[in-house]
């Protein structure tokens, strides 16, 4: 697997922003379903030149969720993985950059 293609995208709620502010700082990535531990700690690595301490991974699964019509549909399968920064250190997400420049 292509390590650029294994973080997807940053995963930003409510609960991922309160984690960026403690002093060990933890940030929330949406990744590849089959990515495994060690493909993610890499692939943090090369993007944001950063060794992560730890990285914690989930799976959500997929929920029947209310559509207006008879047949019930059905949310996506997530893969999010939790990324532990050593202290001291911090990163700037792309979802982050675009928020503070308009």
């Amino acid at each position: 697997m292509d390590l650029t293609r294994v973080i997807i995208k940053p995963y930003n709620t409510e609960k991922t922003y309160l984690m960026t502010l403690n002093e060990e700082k933890k940030y929330a990535f949406i990744v590849h379903k089959d990515a495994t531990k060690e493909l993610i700690s890499k692939a943090f690595n090369i993007i944001y030149g950063i060794k992560p301490i730890k990285v914690n991974v989930i799976n959500r699964k997929p929920t029947s969720i209310r559509t207006g019509t008879r047949v019930p549909g059905v949310s996506k399968f997530k893969r999010i993985a939790y990324i532990t920064l050593p202290k001291g250190m911090d990163i700037v997400t792309e979802e982050e950059q675009t928020s503070e420049s308009k």
